[in-house]
């Protein structure tokens, strides 16, 4: 009995990502203290962690990120209303800048020999939001910029509320069929037709440098398009496939091993 409850509560939590203890209280219909003592319990194994403290204490599966707040933002069907200034870089400027905080991570764990590759790979993916957007934002410009240490891992965050890939990409080359297909197209193939849309090569250097080493994954998410890339590619692509497909706008998630 004991283990099917614990199973439950660490599937509603990778399900809500995260949950609160008295959300597991009202979801399971047991008392408090049978679920403080499961969550003790899950703790101590190390399947999952807290995150807080006191009544606003909440609990993640290990080493998963916390991305409620951006999965609100770049879920809005109209202007989110609120786009935080610690994760929001509306100007080019404000995102190279906050880039460079990257450089905190190697005290946790980041080999000096990938921080620069961590620093390259996160800035050619906000590069992307600005450079194919400009004009065509649907109503918060730049992107969203986030990292999360948590369980020996560095998550990276990066979303925009633009066009999505797949309508910049056949502005080059109209055959693509679908969202899916652009997707692929932008980490994998070289597009010629450069009128009237400039494309560069960005994303291919991207996937190189994901897929060289056992350390990091990426994946991305533009409309019902959803790619993976890397050994850790796919933790990423099972964080975003809960994110809508509905919407225009892009979100790419990367991943760093810190053991």
């Amino acid at each position: 009995m004991k283990t099917q409850t614990r199973s439950r509560i660490v599937e509603i939590i990778r399900e809500r990502s995260g949950a609160r203890p008295v959300e597991l209280v009202k979801k399971l219909g047991i008392s408090p203290q049978a679920i403080h003592r499961h969550l003790r319990s899950l703790v101590a194994a190390g399947r999952l962690e807290p995150r807080g403290r006191g009544p606003k204490i909440c609990y993640f599966i290990a080493g998963a990120p916390d991305l409620n707040r951006i999965r609100g933002w770049h879920a809005a069907v109209a202007k989110p209303a609120e786009s935080p200034v610690e994760f929001v870089c509306e100007t080019r400027d404000v995102f190279t800048a906050r880039l460079g905080r990257l450089s905190s991570f190697a005290r946790a764990g980041l080999k000096e020999d990938e921080l620069p590759l961590a620093i390259a790979v996160a800035g050619e993916v906000g590069n992307n939001c600005f450079d194919h957007n400009l004009g065509s934002w649907r109503d918060v410009p730049g992107c969203w910029f986030e990292t999360q240490a948590t369980g020996g891992r560095l998550w990276i965050c990066i979303a925009d509320r633009g066009q999505g890939i797949f309508r910049s990409l056949t502005r080059a080359d109209p055959t693509i069929p679908d969202e899916q297909a652009a997707l692929v197209a932008a980490f994998e193939r070289t597009i010629s037709g450069r009128a009237p849309e400039s494309r560069g090569n960005g994303l291919k250097f991207v996937r190189n440098i994901i897929v060289a080493g056992a350390r990091q994954g990426l994946a991305c998410r533009s409309g019902a398009g959803l790619a993976e890339y890397g050994r850790l590619g796919p933790d990423c692509r099972a964080e975003l496939a809960r994110f809508p497909s509905r919407l225009t706008g892009t979100i790419t998630l990367i991943l760093w091993s810190l053991k």
